[in-house]
Formats: C-alpha cells, structure tokens, sequence
C-alpha cells in the first residue's frame, strides 16, 4: 500500500514541478516593457509628465543618447551678438515639482512626450514659446533630483505624481534626440512558484512513504527467515474493546491519507503557501509638498552648493564668485572682508555655514516668486558651536538661491513655534503692522538702545542680549573714558538699505530679519592732533592717519522675535552677526 502511495505522489510531484517551470518558462509575461523615442527637430528643453511616465509602472529605466549641434548667439560688449555653431554631447537629466519647471521653461518652445491612444503610446508634442534658450538646466536649486553625464546617460527613477522630468542638453542646443524608456513590471509568480515547491514537498513526502514501505518489508522479511517461536505463554485478561476504541484506532491509521487529501487541493490551487521572495523597490523619494518655496531635499542640496561656492569664493577672494550665491548684506560682508584680506590675511575672518544637520526649515508658502527660507542649521565642529540661522532668497525660477542674511544664534535661543515645513509660512518683505512694532521702528528703537542703554526710552521693549554687552551704552562709555584725552567719539545707528524680510510664527508673531548701520565717527581732542587708523579701518580707509577724523562703518545682521499686533511680550534678539564694511577720511 505504502508503495503505491509513493507511486501516486511521485506522479503527482513530478507533473507539478513541470508545470511550475513550464508556467514560469513559457507562459510568464516579461519583466520589463521598452519604448524608444526619436525626436524630430527637438527644441532646448523636453518634458515628460508623471501621468504618461507612470502610466505602466512607477519604476522606469530612462536612456538618454547624447549629441546636439545649433547656432548660439554669444553677446558682446561693444558689438551686436555673434552667431556661432557649437557642438555638445552634454546631457541633463532631473525633475522638480511641476509648477516650477514651467516656471523655468517660461516662454521657451519645448516638446513634450505624453501617453496617447489605448495601448499609452508615447508620442511628442510641441509647445511653440517666444524664446529660443533657457539657462543650462544643470545646477538649477529647483530640481530635486538631478543627473548629468556626456554622450550616454542611463538611470532608473521613480518620480511622484506632480512632477516633471525633464531632459536637455545646455539650454541652448537642442535636446538629445533619442531616449529609451524601460518600465518594470511587477509579476505575479506566485502560482509557478507554488507549483515547483509544492511538488518537491509531495516529492519529499512519497520519499518518506517509500522507505517506510521498504522498511517494513524487510522486518517481515527477517522475521520469515527461522525465527525460533517462542514458548507459549498462558493467555492474559484483557478487557474487552469497545466499538468505539477500534473506530479511534482506525482513525489514527487514516490521519495521514486524511491530511494529504486535503493538502494536494489547497496545492494545487496555487495559494502562496511558499511566498516568492521579495525583490526590495528602488527608493522612492517623498512626495514632493505643493505650495511651498523648498522641499527639504532641495535644501539640503541648496546648502551642499552653498559651501562649495563659497569655499571656491574665499581661496579665489573672488567677488564674482561669491555675489552668485550672496546677496545684500551677506555680500556686502563678504566684499569688505575680501578687500581687508588682500592686504592682511590675518583680518577679516568670513562667516562660515556650518557642516550640520537643519535644524529647522520654514520656507516659505507660495508657488510664485521671489522666493524666501528660513533654516537654523547646528554646527557639527563641536559642541559649544552656535548654531547659524540663514535666510535664502531666491528672486526669480532662473536664478539660485542666495544668502541674505547668516546670523550666529544667540546662547540659549528660543525659537518661536512655526509652522511644518511641508506647510510653510507666509512671508512679508519690508513694513507690516501686524507686529508689536514695525521692522523699521525695532531697528531704529534697538539702535537707540544701543546708544543710549538704560536711559534709552526703549529700554523696557527689548529683553537683554549679548550684542548689547559687546556694543551697547556701557561698552561704548568705557572706550570713550580709555581714549578721552585724545580723541571725541560720536555713534550714530540707522536702518541699512536691506529689506526687511518677516516670517510668520504660529502666535501670528514674527521672526524678522533686518539690517542696522553704525557709524562711528572719531575726531581728534585738540588742535593738531591726529587719529591714527589700525587694522581693517586703515585697510579700508586706505589712510594711516587723519587730523580731521575717521568715520567707520559697521552693518549688523539681526534677528529678531518681534511679538504679535497687541501682545505685551518683549522683543527678543535671537541671532546677529556684524562686519566692518567701510571705512573713509573725514573732511574729505
């Protein structure tokens, strides 16, 4: 019987394991789908849309061959622009949110590759514009993510619903011609799968069969072969069985036919009794938030670029270099150190933005320009390092991001509760009353602080700060008293030309970043005498000595929490950084 049994399971096992390689051989559908697109006459820039690029699977391989040649205009000077024909194997590839790729095409023809008919057959489609070239896409602070690469470039993405890919050669040339776009497809091998391993387990249960059969073949066969019987024995009581003991006996018996009779059902219908193994997804970025200025990504990047310019900048001492990626009072710094540099490289330490993790990130909730974000990045270097919050800004889809403000936090700063930074917040360039007081009227109130001390009318609206420790009323008093006998000093505090940039807070109040000026004017104590400049004031005003005085000019960067429209609370500053900018001969 048990042979048979055997038999019967090795038959079975044996078609099963052939239809399983045979459904995964033969009958599976491929892995992968391909489409190859060739463009006629393509223009700078070309797009695809997630809805036709995600339309088979949200996983693809695209292939972009590279090779373009056109006419580029380059300006001069003194002359009308020159036409020249230029070659390039240069290939972009990256994507970004969908609004803001449009935005950076603008007015420029491009072509887009969208799904058309029942079968999703992508084809091209022109959109003619007024322009004929956007800036090279390469480095744009809008995308995302981004490749780059000469004559071939393959990569495997997967892009969220609300983005654009887009492919390009400079800008200028044409895109490449001939992409290849390679889906995944996720297969279904559980039923191929279920098959082979189901038929290797009854292969394995008629081999257990077998031997039992084998096994109790030949004990019977030794007992047959001259066993002496053994001697009788007196018969036993035993109690009599019930029906109902032989029933459970028998039913012991049948428990495994049972049990296989219900298992090669449950088999052979393919359930996922042996799972496949799991391919592990490539990674998926997050979907991208709408409305806001950044992702989180992108500021990461942003601030990798950030650096790197910026370290180029200050090696070179380069002032083109560093306005690239500095605006306002940032540049500003930047320049006066540069130009005291030069002459002393002892002076006129940078501002540095430090390797760190962002500790907060409030960009701000539009999707038009110009642009603002707020982060507080922690400094890496060491423990007792502030941490420096920065304000980018970012005037137009076409240009970079740029530092307008980097201010080292005061210790024990407390940042007011903002916003998500998948939400945002509003953001006002220049005068609100929506605050306690004006960014205008907190500077100039500050700087009168500043002046004056406690007997500033202002005193009471500002909570203390180490910048009125280092430069306030009483700092100023002690260098008027050690140089009284020769020279008069005279300070005079103003709103630099910046403007104003507020970030709302979730109290309706706001962080402000603003600008204050100082001048400190020195005149000599008596006839005849002279002011003698030192360090970075002789550098920049490019004087030793002066019998009519000296002016110097020192900026501060300023962050402050003003309080919201009728709060009773003071204003605190959370941040500042200074520099002298300029430095000049009075009298002159």
């Amino acid at each position: 019987m048990r042979f048979i049994v055997s038999l019967i399971l090795f038959a079975v096992s044996a078609v099963m394991i052939a239809a399983g390689m045979l459904i995964h051989s033969v009958f599976l559908p491929p892995s992968t789908m391909t489409q190859s697109i060739t463009l006629s006459n393509p223009a700078p820039i070309t797009v695809i849309d997630t809805t036709s690029l995600n339309r088979i699977s949200s996983t693809q391989t695209i292939s972009v061959q590279g090779g373009a040649s056109g006419t580029v205009f380059i300006e001069n000077a003194d002359a009308a622009p020159t036409a020249t024909t230029v070659e390039s194997e240069k290939i972009v590839m990256a994507w970004g949110r969908k609004p803001d790729v449009i935005a950076f095409i603008g007015n420029v023809s491009y072509q887009e590759i969208v799904a058309r008919g029942e079968e999703g057959t992508l084809v091209e489609k022109k959109v003619v514009g007024t322009e004929v070239s956007t800036p090279d896409p390469a480095g744009s602070d809008l995308w995302i993510e981004e490749f780059e690469a000469e004559k071939f470039l393959a990569r495997d993405v997967t892009i969220p619903k609300g983005n654009l890919l887009v492919i390009a050669t400079d800008g200028a040339l044409p895109a490449p011609k001939t992409l290849t776009i390679t889906w995944k497809m996720n297969i279904d091998k559980s039923v191929p799968t279920n098959l082979f391993y189901g038929g290797l387990i009854l292969a394995i249960v008629g081999g257990v069969f077998y031997l039992l059969g084998w096994w109790t073949d030949r004990r019977k066969h030794r007992h047959r072969q001259g066993r002496m019987p053994r001697r009788p024995r007196p018969p036993r009581w035993r109690p009599a069985r019930t029906p109902l003991a032989r029933t459970r006996r028998h039913g012991r018996r049948a428990l495994p036919f049972i049990a296989l009779v219900l298992a090669l059902p449950v088999v052979l219908s393919g359930c996922s009794l042996f799972p496949p193994p799991v391919v592990e997804p490539i990674p998926t970025s997050p979907a991208s938030p709408r409305g806001v200025a950044v992702t989180a990504q992108q500021v990461d990047q942003i601030l990798a670029k950030l650096r790197a310019t910026l370290t180029t900048a200050d090696e070179q001492r380069a002032e083109n270099v560093a306005s690239t990626r500095l605006d306002g009072a940032a540049l500003r710094f930047r320049v006066a150190q540069y130009n005291v540099q030069r002459k002393d490289k002892t002076l006129g330490a940078t501002f540095v933005i430090p390797e760190g993790r962002v500790r907060l990130l409030l960009p701000q909730r539009t999707s038009d320009w110009p642009r603002a974000v707020f982060a507080v990045i922690d400094d890496a270097s060491g423990e007792t390092a502030p941490s420096v919050a920065v304000v980018l800004t970012q005037a137009n889809p076409r240009d970079n991001y740029k530092v307008s403000y980097s201010v080292a936090l005061e210790p024990g700063a407390v940042i007011p509760s903002v916003a998500a930074a998948e939400s945002g917040a509003a953001v006002i360039r220049g005068e609100t009353e929506l605050l306690s007081v004006t960014p205008t009227q907190a500077v100039e109130r500050y700087g009168d602080l500043l002046r004056l001390g406690d007997e500033s009318p202002y005193a009471t609206l500002f909570d203390p700060d180490s910048l009125q420790t280092q430069i306030g009323a009483e700092s100023k008093a002690k260098r008027a008293r050690e140089l009284g006998k020769t020279a008069r000093f005279k300070w005079n505090e103003t709103i630099a030309e910046d403007l104003p940039i507020v970030f709302a807070t979730a109290d309706a109040a706001g962080i402000v970043a603003v600008t204050l000026q100082e001048s400190e004017i020195v005149k000599p104590a008596s006839a005849g005498a002279s002011i003698t400049a030192t360090g970075a004031v002789k550098i920049l005003a490019g004087i030793t000595s002066s019998m009519k005085g000296i002016e110097a000019n020192y900026q501060y960067q300023l962050l402050f929490y003003i309080p919201a429209l009728g709060s009773s609370d003071k204003i605190r500053l959370l941040g500042f950084s200074y520099a002298l900018t300029s430095a000049r001969r009075l009298g002159k």
